[in-house]
């Protein structure tokens, strides 16, 4: 999916708002390159760079970044394949002066026992059959090793909005998350507060949902619970005319601006 127009492109003109590239079996690591232009008459300052998972890295020179009207850069990207098959699909953003733009990289990952197309992502954690496979036997696998690194690590000391932008609208604020990643600004039926309590306590045996609360061997604790339970109970409206396939809102509009992604 190619990235939405940008201010940032009335400035900056990017080779592509989106890489694809196909790698061999067992390949650990894609690579891309993006190349762009201050088309102009003012400089351009790139303040922050950020990836939508940990297993993507950026490459640019030190930030801040100020380029001259005229001049030309090069955003590298660095993405882990290691445990993916399928289509991984992640996201940069680049926060300039000017706005923000978002690149997409994306990897074909084929699999010599599939000769179908490859099944769509969990924001790029590997393909849907496998993630169930996993969930099955240990759902509460996304908590722990390199996945951590994502849906841990980033939340830990956090409450209300900042910890729903890095403990929950990582996967269902991204806007590239799968057809099983539930908007929760579409649900087909009324919320309230146990109702959210009980799904981030306890979660959802046998899905890709692991039980957040640490009685039930998360990483929350009943403080951080409580101020998610409040945050979604006052931010996510129930509308019954809502389309349980419609996209969610940008997790800007929702939380800490910076969060996005989501595995």
């Amino acid at each position: 999916m190619p990235s939405p127009p940008s201010p940032v492109d009335a400035f900056l003109q990017f080779d592509g708002g989106m890489k694809e590239v196909t790698v061999k079996p067992g390949e650990q690591q894609a690579h891309f390159t993006f190349t762009f232009t201050n088309v102009s008459s003012e400089p351009v300052t790139i303040n922050t760079v950020g990836t939508s998972c940990g297993c993507t890295a950026a490459k640019l020179p030190p930030l801040p970044w100020t380029l001259a009207a005229g001049t030309n850069g090069e955003i590298g990207a660095t993405m882990n394949l290691a445990g993916k098959v399928g289509t991984v699909t992640k996201t940069i953003n680049v926060n300039t002066d000017k706005g923000l733009k978002v690149l997409v990289v994306q990897s074909v990952i084929p699999t010599p026992a599939v000769t179908a197309a490859p099944t769509e992502t969990m924001g790029g954690m590997g393909n849907r059959a496998d993630n169930q496979k996993v969930a099955a036997a240990d759902r509460q696998a996304v908590l722990r090793g390199d996945c951590a690194n994502c849906h841990v690590t980033p939340a830990k000391d956090k409450f209300g909005p900042e910890l729903y932008a890095k403990a929950c609208g990582i996967c269902h604020e991204d806007e590239h998350r799968a057809s099983m990643v539930p908007n929760l600004h579409a649900l087909p039926h009324p919320t309230n507060a146990d109702y959210w309590k009980n799904w981030i306590t306890y979660g959802k045996p046998g899905s890709l949902m692991p039980a957040f609360a640490e009685s039930e061997g998360g990483f929350l604790t009943e403080q951080q619970i409580a101020s998610l339970v409040q945050y979604l109970t006052a931010n996510i409206k129930y509308d019954p005319n809502a389309k349980p396939g419609t996209p969610a809102p940008h997790a800007s509009s929702h939380a800490n601006p910076q969060g996005t992604h989501a595995h």
